[in-house]
């Protein structure tokens, strides 16, 4: 089942909207939690008017700035398309480290205060299903909540299950977001797992598409999306990726996705193969954030004419390689 992308929604260290992924992104230097190395991180501006304005609403009062990024994010799909009905929207969340800076929070106040001076009005905001919550409410969404957890292929996940509810019927409309929020500690796991060993750009934000089952507003549609290809070091690393890359048709151009981590050695798969690249240049490791934004350029440069169809690998930090194959709608499948 084809899966026609209506909208979409960006928050980046670029700006807001989808034009903010082709701008320069803003830089900060920031330490990491044990204050032993110093790192250029990019990420959102938190105090910028798209993300300000949220603070009126009384469910966000204390919430993460990953739900602010999230409700932003959907905002904009939904706007542009006015007409559906939000009772039948269905929401999939794919997170990677959630809320982390309110985990944080809460743990430090255990350790440091004990456990009855932790706040119970900070708990609630560690989980992964908080940030949903608040959006739906924030939103007035009426559809199936669900939240995904892993690296940049659990946003391979989050459209199989959109693809799901929406071949079933169980919503008319579907929101997939892929979000990220960045919090010094993800520096040390990042050195401690050796994922600086290759350039490694952290950054943070949100990306949102709204997928439907009419393809009359669509600028583009998922045909299909593979996934399940795991790996646990280099080498396996490399099989996954090229066995990942068999689902797609030899004709068939690949983007260019590799930020750090695994994925260069993974990406290595393609070089067979026609590599696009964008103005923005390859996204940095946002996790399932960098999933959402890479799958909106690609509609975007396929609803542009320049190109038919568009392999978009998601090469995950630790786990799994997927793909999605965004097309032109009508476009024919390749032999």
């Amino acid at each position: 089942m084809t899966l026609p992308i209506i909208s979409s929604g960006v928050v980046c260290p670029g700006g807001f909207g989808s034009g903010a992924l082709r701008e320069r992104w803003r830089t900060t230097r920031v330490s990491d939690a044990s204050k032993s190395c110093d790192y250029d991180v990019l990420q959102v501006d938190r105090d910028a008017p798209e993300l300000r304005r949220w603070e009126r609403e009384p469910r966000l009062r204390r919430a993460s700035p990953i739900s602010y990024y999230l409700v932003e994010a959907a905002s904009q799909a939904l706007e542009q398309a006015p007409h559906i009905d939000r009772g039948r929207v269905g929401v999939v969340g794919a997170f990677f480290l959630g809320c982390l800076v309110y985990t944080v929070r809460f743990y430090r106040q255990i350790t440091s205060e004990g456990r009855r001076s932790a706040s119970p009005v900070i708990f609630p905001e560690t989980v992964f299903n908080s940030p949903l919550s608040h959006l739906v409410s924030v939103l007035g969404l009426g559809g199936p909540v669900y939240s995904q957890v892993g690296d940049t292929s659990c946003w391979s996940s989050a459209l199989r299950t959109a693809q799901t509810w929406l071949a079933r019927g169980t919503a008319d409309h579907v929101l997939v977001i892929g979000a990220e929020e960045f919090e010094s500690h993800q520096l040390d796991a990042f050195r401690a797992g050796g994922l600086f060993r290759q350039p490694l750009n952290v950054a943070d934000g949100a990306g949102a598409v709204l997928l439907g089952r009419d393809d009359t507003a669509a600028i583009a549609g998922i045909r299909e999306v593979h996934d399940g290809f795991s790996y646990g070091n280099s080498a396996q690393a490399a099989e996954a990726a090229r066995q990942c890359l068999e689902c797609v048709s030899p004709n068939c151009p690949v983007m260019e996705t590799a930020s750090g981590g695994m994925a260069p050695i993974a990406e290595r798969a393609s070089a067979d193969r026609r590599n696009l690249s964008h103005s923005a240049g390859k996204i940095p490791e946002a996790a399932t954030a960098s999933g959402a934004w890479n799958t909106i350029l690609a509609a975007e440069t396929i609803s542009g004419g320049s190109e038919r169809e568009i392999a978009v690998p998601f090469w995950g930090l630790s786990q799994q390689c997927g793909l999605a194959i965004c097309a032109a709608l009508g476009a024919v499948k390749q032999p």
